[in-house]
């Protein structure tokens, strides 16, 4: 339940349904994460940058373009390199880089 409210997914839902829609959320940002790697990050404004890091559970609001650039390399690097099956721990590790990264960054 608060991986949902990281993933902007209700978490008042019966369980079976949020793991469903956890899954459902993570497999589409699988797609998109290898579909803007291999696109490249020099290709995003600074809007498109902010927008990619706040999908992936990082709020951008204090942070520079580079410090957006290199949290979401370092998001692509762990994303495209695990497979479907270790979709629990894509999701953890989206709550663990996003709270460490704000935290190093006050």
């Amino acid at each position: 339940r608060a991986l949902s409210q990281v993933l902007f997914l209700t978490p008042h839902l019966p369980g079976c349904l949020l793991r469903r829609r956890l899954r459902s959320h993570l497999r589409e940002l699988g797609h998109l994460d290898r579909a803007l790697l291999g696109t490249g990050l020099a290709q995003l404004s600074q809007e498109e940058l902010r927008a990619a890091c706040y999908l992936r559970g990082l709020n951008p609001t204090r942070l520079g373009t580079a410090q957006c650039r290199a949290w979401l390399q370092q998001w692509l690097s762990l994303s495209c390199q695990l497979q479907a099956s270790e979709a629990s721990l894509l999701a953890h590790s989206m709550v663990l880089l996003s709270l460490n990264y704000c935290q190093a960054k006050d």
